[in-house]
């Protein structure tokens, strides 16, 4: 008989909701993922891996600098998390969820990781994104933005 061995669990990033408050309220920036990458045709938030000793700060403001070509105004860390099974390297995948803030009219400058983006109510983002782990993440994601920044919300620093 063969000794059980459980699926590994590994937090190699984030996923971050890239939001600003126009006019008519929060919105969140929709990315789709080109076809050439990993989930390829699949909307939803930016996410990003961890390189070498950067923090999880430094990390999103080179995400996304590399692919939408914005800079935070300020971030927080959530009590959110992102969790899913990442077939390709067989392990569960826990990702924390950071909210970006960015300024209203803000211009989205692609990367060839994403073909598309579109900046969406809550009502509309959660129809566009393809999984219902970010639909929760959007509806208590809105909750908090109501409050922002909301009292459980951490302000992280790169």
């Amino acid at each position: 008989m063969s000794q059980r061995v459980n699926i590994g669990i590994e937090s190699p990033g984030v996923n971050v909701a890239v939001v600003r408050k126009d006019d008519d309220g929060w919105k969140f920036l929709i990315l789709k993922r080109a076809e050439t990458e990993s989930y390829g045709g699949y909307y939803g938030f930016m996410t990003g891996s961890k390189q070498g000793e950067e923090t999880v700060a430094q990390l999103v403001v080179r995400e996304m600098d590399e692919e939408i070509a914005l800079a935070p105004s300020s971030m927080w860390a959530t009590e959110g998390l992102v969790q899913f099974y990442e077939p390709e390297f067989d392990k569960i995948w826990i990702l924390p969820l950071i909210v970006a803030v960015v300024a209203p009219g803000s211009k989205v400058e692609l990367s060839s990781e994403n073909s598309e983006y579109s900046w969406l109510t809550t009502d509309q983002a959660k129809l566009r994104v393809s999984w219902k782990n970010l639909v929760r993440a959007i509806d208590e994601t809105t909750e908090e933005l109501e409050l922002f920044p909301a009292r459980n919300w951490v302000r992280i620093k790169a």
